[in-house]
């Protein structure tokens, strides 16, 4: 598992540079442009907002590690934790998510703009994916699939078809929220579910971690904006990279949680 991720980060991000560099993803059509950072003259629009989705692809690989450890097969074999399967494919969505916020960042163009989203719903629809799969009891992975794809598919007609909303900027941002929020909600069913031993639950800090810096990034990221008073375009420190090393901490505590579950 740990040489597919690592070999899949290595030919998203690969694919990325020459993309970036090539400009075979379009013109700079200011994507991206309101989250402070001033454009660079260079490849690399947004270097700060861009560098800092490797936090993604670091994310993705430690999960890819800790889920090819031999104790969770153990774990696995007492119907634990999480599925191999379902936790290396999270594993590679993590690594994605680093490759396609940044193309945004880099080249500022529309494509480079509707893979970052993309990148976005890939994870979104797994979190609400899992916990729903659960509270059917569906835990055969086409079930699982039919429930991914639905929810991918309703986030990107919401962010293709929509338009501007407050705090969220854009449907899309308001569709991945929304999707999250969906998954926090049946998590929280399926905790109290677990109290009374039905079945495996999370483990509780790490799902705390998880919330704890999600809320942090967003925080963050509604105030790292053009024209804010935290925004200063032409620093390397910009708010918006933040909330991508929170974000990437946030995934890997939502696996460490699922890779946790154990029946109390």
């Amino acid at each position: 598992m740990v040489i597919v991720a690592f070999a899949w980060a290595l030919l998203a991000s690969g694919a990325l540079v020459l993309a970036a560099r090539g400009g075979w993803l379009g013109p700079d059509a200011g994507v991206g442009t309101g989250f402070c950072e001033a454009a660079r003259d260079c490849w690399m629009a947004q270097p700060a907002n861009t560098v800092s989705n490797t936090g993604f692809v670091l994310a993705g690989l430690a999960i890819a590690w800790h889920a090819s450890r031999p104790a969770r097969d153990a774990e696995r074999a007492r119907g634990e934790g999480m599925p191999r399967g379902l936790a290396a494919a999270f594993a590679l969505l993590v690594v994605t998510l680093g490759p396609g916020s940044a193309a945004m960042h880099a080249t500022q163009s529309r494509i480079g703009g509707d893979l970052d989203l993309t990148s976005m719903f890939l994870v979104s629809s797994f979190a609400v994916s899992y916990a729903v799969a659960r509270l059917l009891r569906c835990p055969d992975l086409s079930s699982f699939a039919r429930i991914f794809l639905a929810a991918l598919l309703a986030q990107e007609i919401a962010y293709f078809r929509g338009g501007g909303v407050p705090l969220f900027m854009h449907s899309g941002n308001a569709a991945f929220a929304a999707t999250l929020a969906v998954a926090i909600g049946v998590e929280v069913a399926l905790d109290r579910r677990a109290a009374e031993g039905r079945m495996p639950r999370l483990h509780r800090r790490w799902m705390l971690a998880a919330g704890g810096s999600l809320a942090l990034a967003f925080a963050i990221w509604t105030q790292a904006k053009t024209g804010s008073r935290w925004c200063h375009p032409h620093s390397l420190l910009q708010g918006h990279a933040l909330w991508h090393l929170l974000c990437a901490v946030a995934a890997h505590a939502l696996y460490r949680a699922y890779a946790g579950a154990a029946r109390r």
